[in-house]
């Protein structure tokens, strides 16, 4: 393998460049630096996206594959003389529906909400360790996730537990009454 004189390396700059400084025109030649070779370089036109495109055109026609090979079924169309037994919200709105069976409406949907997402603002400013290793992050960590569990919890259990009257029922006795 035979190695090349620095000279024959094609470069981003030539040899011969001239650089403006703030205080004079400096040459080339002496201004210490790396010399990077192109082979090294990543560019983006039209390299990356061109990738990005087919990764983005194989996406959608495997989902359109998708969206023709399997079924999937409207119900009925919405009548507004019955209701669904039992009323369900959408799944992210299920945690503050399960909140207001415990708890008045001004307490399930203002304040406990209210208070929740003004506790995790402050908290970085309360918890002002500069680390990013989570040994010593204990407090935020904590924190997060008492406040991660209890929303599934209750999100999960408004969501399998709650059956006709939003009467709590077990899926295994009553049955699962839960839509997408």
């Amino acid at each position: 393998m035979a190695i090349e004189p620095k000279d024959k390396v094609q470069t981003q700059a030539s040899a011969t460049q001239r650089r403006y400084r703030t205080l004079a025109v400096v040459k080339q030649e002496a201004i210490t630096r790396v010399e990077k070779p192109l082979e090294d370089s990543v560019f983006v036109w039209p390299h990356l996206l061109v990738r990005e495109f087919f990764a983005a055109t194989m996406l959608t026609i495997m989902i359109t594959l998708l969206s023709l090979v399997i079924d999937a079924p409207l119900q009925e169309p919405a009548d507004p003389n019955t209701t669904p037994n039992p009323a369900k919200a959408p799944w992210y709105f299920l945690g503050l529906q399960e909140l207001l069976h415990y708890f008045p409406p001004s307490t399930a949907g203002v304040l406990v909400p209210g208070l929740t997402l003004t506790a995790l603002a402050v908290l970085p400013y309360v918890d002002r360790n500069p680390s990013r290793a989570y040994a010593d992050r204990k407090v935020a960590i904590v924190t997060f996730t008492m406040f991660l569990m209890f929303w599934a919890v209750i999100t999960l259990a408004g969501s399998f537990f709650r059956g006709p009257g939003w009467v709590w029922t077990w899926p295994w006795t009553g049955g699962i009454y839960f839509d997408l």
